[in-house]
């Protein structure tokens, strides 16, 4: 469930992240380059997707090596009024009366965060000032994968990071692990029981080892039996196939 601010806790947080300037200078465009074009195309509030876009904008070369998916076809959905490099530190009506030679000495437009983008600039925030630093993007980056509801909206978005994520969860739902040894004078078959406190559904995962043992060559799974999976290395080395378990 997405925590919910209250308009003080709101306030507050704002406060912080937009004038106590915990965030290095490149982040802090980036939200200003999402926050500006938010205003640009009447979108009230800000929030994770549209700071993404916002990176896009600040930080383009660098986050399609952290992201797959095509990030400028989102900026162009989500922001059809957008501008890259100084243009898009300003609004319309400066850059007009700087054509004209009138005065563009400043600019103004209402600036929200959606609860979700505050929480996401506090915990980046949180693990820039763990090392000592002001947030930089890989911190905002790290932050998203934290929260499977952030993964998630970009996911929606067709957006996926590119790098593999450990997550603790690959352990909590595992019911049975097994190292096997490639030699026939080795043992190669195993029993287990199902305890009910995992439930399904169930996927049996094969893979070669890695590490300083070279790979085996081809290898089979049977479960209950009837094989289920097959790898040949290096074509298919690892393969994570749907199970039924019996007790």
């Amino acid at each position: 469930m997405p925590i919910r601010l209250t308009d003080r806790q709101r306030k507050l947080a704002h406060h912080v992240l937009l004038f106590d300037r915990p965030l290095a200078h490149e982040v802090a465009v980036a939200l200003q380059r999402a926050t500006l074009a938010c205003a640009e195309n009447n979108i009230a509030s800000t929030g994770v997707t549209e700071f993404f876009c916002g990176l896009y904008l600040q930080f383009r070369q660098e986050l399609q090596v952290h992201f797959g998916g095509d990030v400028g076809e989102l900026v162009e959905r989500t922001f059809p009024k957008h501008r890259f490099g100084d243009k898009g530190l300003v609004t319309e009506s400066v850059l007009e009366n700087a054509a004209s030679d009138e005065d563009s000495s400043g600019f103004g437009y209402s600036i929200s965060l959606s609860d979700g983008l505050t929480r996401l600039l506090w915990t980046a925030t949180r693990l820039a000032n763990a090392v000592g630093r002001k947030t930089s993007l890989k911190d905002i980056i790290a932050a998203l994968t934290l929260e499977d509801e952030w993964l998630g909206e970009l996911h929606r978005n067709g957006i996926t990071p590119r790098q593999e994520l450990r997550d603790f969860q690959d352990v909590l739902s595992v019911i049975f692990y097994a190292t096997l040894h490639a030699h026939g004078r080795w043992p190669k078959t195993m029993q287990f029981e199902l305890d009910g406190k995992i439930q399904p559904p169930f996927h049996a995962l094969l893979k070669t080892p890695s590490g300083g043992f070279a790979p085996m060559r081809t290898g089979t799974m049977t479960l209950n039996g009837k094989e289920v999976a097959a790898v040949s290395w290096p074509d298919c080395s690892e393969i994570s196939v749907p199970v039924v378990l019996q007790r």
